[in-house]
């Protein structure tokens, strides 16, 4: 019976730290999206630098999480942002109209992250 009892709370364990890594990616995708709709606003307002450095400085804070995200996260939907955040940057850096949709797709793929570590009854079962 000990056993057993031992073997629930590494459970109860593993779930509760599991629930406390996917709260602590909410909240660096969360902050990280804001930052892109704020390089986002500025882009509209007609400050193209201002939004560069926006974007800059949300990519160099997603940059300095890697010794987190390579251990945490799949390597597939790392490399998906960080190819986004070039992307973006360089489309911002260029003389053309960056369309709206390119921000969005940043931010959207962070949800992604958050929406695929989520726990659910299916990851649990």
């Amino acid at each position: 019976m000990k056993r057993e009892f031992v073997a629930i709370a590494i459970l109860l364990a593993l779930l509760a730290l599991s629930l406390m890594n996917v709260r602590h990616i909410e909240n660096k995708t969360m902050t990280l999206a804001e930052e892109i709709e704020e390089a986002g606003e500025l882009y509209r307002s007609g400050d193209p630098e201002g939004s560069a450095a926006r974007v800059q400085s949300s990519m160099e804070s997603w940059l300095g999480w890697e010794s987190y995200s390579h251990i945490m996260l799949r390597h597939s939907e790392i490399d998906l942002v960080t190819d986004a955040y070039f992307g973006l940057l360089s489309e911002i850096e260029s003389e053309d109209t960056v369309p709206e949709a390119s921000f969005g797709a940043l931010i959207e793929k962070l949800n992604d992250i958050v929406n695929k570590e989520r726990v659910g009854l299916g990851s649990l079962l």
